[in-house]
């Protein structure tokens, strides 16, 4: 069952990034797109079963970007 908690993309702006984890404590066995915006959590989400699945239902038109070596260890990556 696909599970999301998101508000509508509409507002979607250049200081949101949406952080990439791989099975986090509270979706262990699930890939989890947390949304930031100006570097504070909104509490808005998105869960995928794989992270194939998880980038499909991210919106549309975002960049990647490479986790880095000092993000925590289950993050994957980022999408701005």
């Amino acid at each position: 069952m696909e599970q999301k908690n998101s508000r509508r993309h509409d507002d979607d702006d250049d200081m949101s990034i949406w952080v990439v984890y791989e099975a986090p404590p509270d979706f262990p066995e699930q890939y989890v797109a947390r949304r930031c915006r100006s570097y504070v959590a909104t509490g808005e989400y998105i869960v995928g079963d794989t992270l194939v699945d998880l980038r499909a239902k991210l919106p549309p038109g975002l960049i990647r970007l490479e986790r880095s070596v000092h993000d925590d260890p289950m993050v994957r990556e980022s999408w701005i």
